[in-house]
């Protein structure tokens, strides 16, 4: 078998922050189920593990958002390893650090991971996002082994992936890719890709004489036409590795459960409230008390395509007035509310896994009121909206999930010190996000987390730190856009060609961003200071 153990090694992968991997959201995750986090309150030390950590962007955010924790990522890949170390240098890191390693000889050997829980040391957090169904199931073993060696009792380990129902149809696409590959043209990789979608396509039919394949999957047509071509490292990612396989919650955890991995709860908030699952579906569900078929029934009746598992090395669970503690004195912080004066019917319309959520203005109205007029604890929020606890939770998950708030980290001691880290690293992601880094993400260090922006962005805003405004401004990020060989879209992701009609876009975008993203930035302490001239 070669070092890649069939998994698609010809290509990096894409770079991504993901907010579920942070240590407040996971503590929020254990809190929900009951279970003591590994952590006491914010902003004290931890040790934090990536199994599985690609380019290394997003454990870095995590490094420099969190000083007060030290990282280690670990990939296979040396492509992967030797780009993460680069942005660690630049970013001027002290507190991660990266490793190429398998997880196979990993888990013959874990004493490169540090002094394990027998000596005293073993991680807080580790970490696979995207890692257990696109590796064979013997790396997929060694995965979990590793991580369950690695975490110290009662730490956390989140798990992300694929699963079935919801990936079911997609099979059909990667079966027939799969075999495209095996009879392509190595000058020409992107073939076999192009390939497949064309025909799955025609295999589907057209609306008016629709194929059996169509009748039987009505969803393919849709996940097929969200497979961008132009995004070939993602999809190679995502379909083109040996070891692809999907499966079924109740395999998945019980794969985990061999490696005294315990199923605890979701990084997926709302997913943490059956309640909010259709009224038609809670009876047959709630009577289950099964929690393996429990949740593979959750699964088939939503759907499911993919799941963010909490999984804990050793139960700590909490008594009520513990829990009840630990909880009130979270602090949480707006993030980014609707821009609204008066919550109407519509307001509290929320898009989850299990469908969409309607909220009653006059039970949320209250909470969303408090908590963007300023941060507070969910103490303070319980007594202003009158709420129980339950309902509250529930409330914050949703709102959590949405955006809206986050986990408040300006009231730490250190928090000065943090902001101007981060304003540091935010100023060089922008430099490289200017340069052609494919970067889609700034850090907001008041909330723990990272904010999404886009190269016209970073261009605008290095634009106006320049003095530029319009018509100059828009002509100036133009130019940037053509020299990055970044092409405008309309709203529909359809290029825009015309010269007018592209700085009436671009004028639209400057407004977007000044109005929306800049002042999140501002207020949360992730813009970056201007440079002295």
């Amino acid at each position: 078998m070669a070092w890649d153990h069939g998994y698609y090694s010809h290509s990096t992968y894409t770079s991504g922050f993901f907010r579920e991997l942070t240590p407040g959201w996971l503590d929020f995750a254990a809190l929900l189920k009951g279970h003591s986090p590994p952590r006491s309150d914010e902003g004290q030390a931890f040790q934090y593990l990536e199994l599985g950590c690609g380019m290394g962007f997003g454990l870095c955010l995590l490094a420099a958002l969190h000083p007060e924790g030290t990282f280690l990522g670990i990939d296979f890949n040396p492509s992967h390893i030797s780009h993460a170390e680069g942005l660690r240098r630049r970013l001027a890191l002290t507190n991660v650090r990266f490793l190429e390693a398998d997880f196979l000889a990993l888990a013959e050997d874990p004493s490169l991971l540090g002094p394990g829980p027998a000596c005293g040391g073993g991680y807080h957090y580790v970490a696979a996002h995207g890692i257990a169904t696109w590796v064979s199931e013997p790396v997929q073993q060694a995965l979990f082994a590793v991580a369950s060696a690695a975490l110290r009792p009662a730490g956390l380990f989140y798990c992300s992936y694929n699963t079935h129902p919801g990936w079911l149809g997609r099979t059909t696409f990667q079966t027939l890719y799969t075999l495209e590959r095996r009879r392509a043209d190595p000058a020409d990789p992107r073939a076999p890709l192009r390939r497949a979608i064309a025909a799955m396509q025609s295999l589907l039919g057209s609306d008016d004489q629709p194929s059996a394949l169509r009748h039987a999957i009505p969803q393919l047509g849709e996940d097929l036409a969200g497979l961008n071509p132009d995004h070939f490292d993602y999809l190679c990612g995502e379909f083109a590795n040996d070891g692809w396989q999907p499966l079924f919650v109740a395999d998945l955890h019980q794969r985990c459960q061999a490696h005294k991995l315990h199923p605890l709860g979701t990084a997926t908030l709302p997913e943490a409230f059956e309640q909010l699952l259709a009224p038609s579906l809670q009876g047959p569900i709630f009577a289950e008390v099964n929690p393996l078929i429990r949740q593979t029934m959750i699964d088939l009746a939503t759907n499911k395509a993919f799941r963010r598992d909490v999984f804990v090395k050793g139960l700590d669970p909490l008594t009520l007035q513990d829990a009840e503690l630990r909880i009130g004195v979270l602090g949480l912080r707006p993030l980014q509310f609707p821009p609204v004066t008066d919550w109407g019917e519509e307001s509290f319309s929320f898009s989850t896994s299990f469908g969409q959520v309607q909220g009653d203005p006059a039970v949320y109205g209250p909470v969303a009121d408090r908590l963007a007029a300023g941060a507070c604890t969910v103490a303070e929020l319980q007594e202003h909206s009158g709420r129980s606890a339950a309902e509250l939770l529930m409330i914050l998950a949703l709102f959590l999930d949405a955006g809206w708030i986050g986990f408040d980290r300006a009231r730490l001691a250190t928090a000065g010190k943090l902001s101007a880290q981060v304003q540091r690293c935010n100023g060089v992601l922008m430099e490289l996000i200017a340069g052609g880094r494919p970067y889609a993400s700034l850090m907001l260090p008041e909330v723990g987390t990272a904010l999404p922006v886009s190269v016209v962005d970073v261009l605008i805003h290095q634009a106006r730190a320049q003095g530029l405004e319009e018509p100059m401004l828009g002509t100036c990020v133009l130019m940037g856009m053509e020299q990055l060989g970044v092409h405008l879209l309309a709203s529909d992701k359809s290029p825009i060609n015309d010269p007018e009609a592209q700085l009436t876009r671009l004028t639209a975008l400057i407004a977007d961003f000044c109005e929306q993203r800049l002042p999140i930035l501002q207020r949360l302490g992730g813009l970056p200071t201007p440079k002295r001239r």
